[in-house]
């Protein structure tokens, strides 16, 4: 019979040694923290100093994580720890935002603290991922995508329309073709049929309520109605440093809750 003891030892050498080999969080040095080494220093410094503007105009907090890998983690959950960690966004506010990038995974997310979700909606962060960051990451072209896709969250927390695509400004994606070009197509049989249909009431009804027709009368009492409500709702936020210009940088205390979108490319 196999020893208890040696098989409860076992498995604790195994947590032990997975724990080991989990992610840590890594340090907060700034506002940009690129562990992975994609950011040029043009770009890292250009990105800290509108940041910088960006919370002096809206004390939101805005910071850039890249990494090499997630080690096995998901880049959900590891979100939840940078943000719980780092505690981005002002103490009451909770108005802190976290760009995660993990390099071997090829995942990205946009984190969001509890009070920017109204703004940096659920909806403009799949957005902004998918139309600002992720097609200059399948070019290979990093650096650009980061500094874009956190230009376009800072000018939605700002409200600064000018530099925001236009997809995320009007809250459009690729997706939206498709979805018209289906519901054209359902519109032209459901029209077909009632134009070849032999019932010419219905055939009236019909025409009458899409173009405003006025019906034939009849000599019997009574009428049609018709009526229709809707609401759709969307919901679903060993390193090498780079550079320093974010020296004394820290949280204020923000708080997240699992807002925000992923991506990937």
């Amino acid at each position: 019979m196999v020893n208890k003891n040696k098989i409860a030892a076992f498995f604790c050498a195994a947590l032990i040694s997975a724990s080991a080999f989990a992610l840590k969080v890594p340090e907060l040095k700034g506002r940009v923290n690129d562990y992975a080494n994609i950011i040029s220093q043009s770009d890292e410094e250009e990105i800290s100093r509108y940041l910088a503007a960006v919370e002096k105009q809206t004390t939101a907090q805005i910071v850039v994580l890249t990494v090499p890998s997630l080690k096995g983690d998901d880049i959900a959950s590891f979100g939840i720890k940078v943000a719980d960690s780092w505690k981005i966004g002002q103490s009451g506010k909770d108005n802190g935002v976290i760009l995660i990038v993990a390099m071997q995974e090829h995942d990205v997310r946009i984190e969001t603290g509890y009070g920017v979700e109204d703004t940096l909606t659920d909806v403009k962060c799949g957005l902004i991922l998918r139309n600002v960051i992720i097609p200059e990451f399948k070019n290979g072209k990093y650096s650009r995508g980061i500094l874009n896709g956190v230009k376009n969250i800072g000018g939605v927390i700002s409200g600064d329309t000018e530099i925001i695509d236009d997809d995320v400004l009007n809250e459009k994606s690729d997706d939206d073709s498709l979805v018209g070009a289906v519901f054209m197509i359902i519109w032209l049989v459901f029209f077909f049929i009632i134009i070849t249909s032999k019932n010419g009431i219905l055939k009236w009804f019909i025409l009458s309520r899409l173009f405003g027709m006025n019906m034939p009368r009849t000599g019997r009492k009574g009428g049609f109605s018709s009526g229709h409500s809707g609401s759709s709702t969307f919901r679903s936020g060993g390193f090498g440093s780079g550079f320093g210009s974010g020296g004394g940088f820290s949280g204020g205390g923000g708080h997240f809750g699992g807002g925000g979108a992923s991506g990937h490319w």
